[in-house]
C-alpha cells in the first residue's frame, strides 16, 4: 500500500479477463488503481520508475471510457479507465517539467 502522502494522483482502471468454462465464455471485470508518486507510476502488476516514463496520452475508447497510454522506454502500456484521465496526465506533466 502506498502512503497517502506519497500519492500525487491516482486513477481507477479496469481489466477484463476472459475465460472459457464448459464451452461458455465468461468475462471477469477487475478494478485496480494506477498511482502516480514522485518516484514511480504504480499499477497492480508493475512499477514504472519516473525516469523510464517518456509521456502519457489518452484517447476515448467509448462514450464512457478512455484508454490511458503510458509511454516508457520499455514500450507502450494501455490502461482502460472510466474516469477522465486529464487530471492524472496534467499532474504527471507538472512533475516532469520541474
Amino acid at each position: 500500500m502506498i502512503p497517502h502522502s506519497d500519492r500525487v494522483a491516482s486513477i481507477r482502471y479496469v481489466k477484463v479477463k476472459r475465460r472459457i468454462h464448459w464451452l461458455e465464455q465468461k468475462a471477469e471485470r477487475h478494478e485496480y488503481e494506477l498511482t502516480l508518486t514522485p518516484a514511480a507510476i504504480i499499477s497492480h502488476e508493475r512499477s514504472f520508475r519516473m525516469n523510464s516514463v517518456t509521456d502519457i496520452s489518452c484517447r476515448p475508447a467509448t462514450a464512457t471510457s478512455w484508454f490511458l497510454y503510458l509511454h516508457t522506454i520499455e514500450g507502450l502500456f494501455a490502461f482502460e479507465t472510466e474516469d477522465a484521465p486529464h487530471t492524472f496526465i496534467s499532474r504527471y506533466q507538472g512533475m516532469k517539467n520541474r
